[in-house]
């Protein structure tokens, strides 16, 4: 069947109806030419990978750079820059290797150890020095000590051979007061950062202790005494009572005080303290308190009262009986009499009080006595307690 423009009909006309059977017409095959123009189109689009896709574009962007540049007068700048980049890269590939200056790395610094006490009365100490180990036994190497004292910054005063010993012991003279040690390590002439500072302080001095309360020789009632004083800081105390036997210690604080508490015994109580410093001088204090009434007692009587001038014994007695504030026997106590008989000159005399407290004087009458009063009069002095004195009148009778 043909078209009206005398192609072949591509859709065949619908059989007639009726009875008659369908007939199944096979399509014809499409023409080989067709198949092989669409399957050539195809290989060729397969063919541009998606990497020449990019380094086309690339390509022709770098195009319409030059051509840019060439417009513009640029592309000269750029093929000069480009080509001394490539001449020095090609003269450092080319040129001799020259080897870089060494750099000088100083030693480590040394360790100077802290001493058992920073305090010293001993003018000459051993400084213990340790050093790095590849530093020890190094001929080419020493070791510079440096001291600075208060005020003043720190000047080398000796240089010390360096050994094969890692650790140096090395005696050094101190001055008075506050020393500030450090070291270096000097290797090939070049020094390396100092140490640590190391301080210790020269004092020679002993401590002087002052008891500021209560005051020696006061007299106390209560059963403990609370003393106060001031001292060297850092200053050890030891107190001890003599008349019990008792003792406390104590460290005077940060600003020098201290403060002991120590119990008391009746009568006299001397105190002694020793005393130690940071440095280890030493140095004793004493003070002394009373207790109990806070007076000496004197007692004094003679072997007669009433003399007659005309027989009249050969001798009279006076005897003092001395205690102390708290009532005891007063041993060590001066006694001085003085006795005033009508007719006679004055008669005096001087004695010891001994264990019991007694002083005993005995003067002998001599001499024309008249009638009248007499007196008998007694003068206590003991250095702790002080002074007190007792009398008595007597009778001469014909």
């Amino acid at each position: 069947m043909t078209t009206r423009r005398g192609r072949a009909a591509h859709v065949r006309p619908r059989p007639p109806g009726g009875s008659r059977s369908l007939k199944l017409v096979r399509a014809d095959k499409p023409d080989p030419y067709r198949v092989r123009q669409h399957r050539g189109i195809d290989a060729r689009r397969n063919r541009l990978p998606l990497a020449t896709r990019v380094l086309l574009a690339l390509s022709i962007f770098s195009l319409a750079g030059a051509v840019y540049l060439t417009a513009t007068g640029g592309i000269g700048p750029v093929i000069s820059a480009l080509g001394a980049s490539l001449t020095g890269a090609f003269e450092r590939l080319a040129a001799t290797p020259v080897p870089s200056a060494s750099v000088i790395v100083a030693t480590n610094s040394p360790i100077i150890s802290q001493p058992a006490s920073p305090y010293s009365r001993v003018k000459t100490v051993d400084l213990q020095i340790t050093v790095p180990q590849d530093v020890a036994g190094t001929a080419n190497a020493k070791i510079r000590l440096y001291l600075a004292l208060k005020g003043l910054g720190p000047a080398p005063i000796e240089d010390i051979p360096m050994t094969s010993a890692v650790t140096l012991i090395v005696p050094v003279d101190l001055t008075k007061g506050r020393n500030d040690l450090s070291a270096t390590i000097i290797r090939d002439g070049v020094e390396s950062t100092r140490s640590e500072v190391v301080t210790i302080t020269l004092d020679q001095v002993p401590p002087k202790v002052v008891v500021k309360s209560p005051k020696g020789g006061t007299a106390l009632t209560e059963p403990n005494v609370t003393i106060k004083g001031t001292t060297e800081v850092g200053t050890a105390l030891i107190a001890r009572n003599a008349a019990n036997g008792s003792s406390a210690s104590v460290t005077a604080g940060a600003d020098g005080t201290f403060q002991v508490v120590l119990p008391l015994a009746p009568g006299p109580n001397a105190i002694h303290f020793d005393a130690t410093d940071l440095a280890g001088n030493p140095s004793t204090a004493d003070v002394s308190y009373l207790v109990g009434t806070g007076k000496l007692g004197a007692n004094l009587y003679a072997s007669t009262y009433r003399v007659s001038v005309s027989k009249h014994p050969a001798s009279l007695q006076l005897t003092v009986l001395v205690t102390d504030p708290a009532g005891a026997p007063l041993s060590g106590a001066t006694a001085f009499f003085t006795l005033q008989i009508p007719g006679l000159a004055p008669i005096s005399g001087q004695v010891i009080t001994g264990t019991d407290g007694h002083a005993i004087f005995t003067t002998p009458l001599v001499g024309t006595m008249g009638v009248g009063n007499g007196q008998a009069t007694v003068l206590v002095t003991q250095d702790l307690f002080g002074q007190t004195t007792d009398s008595l009148g007597l009778m001469f009778v014909p």
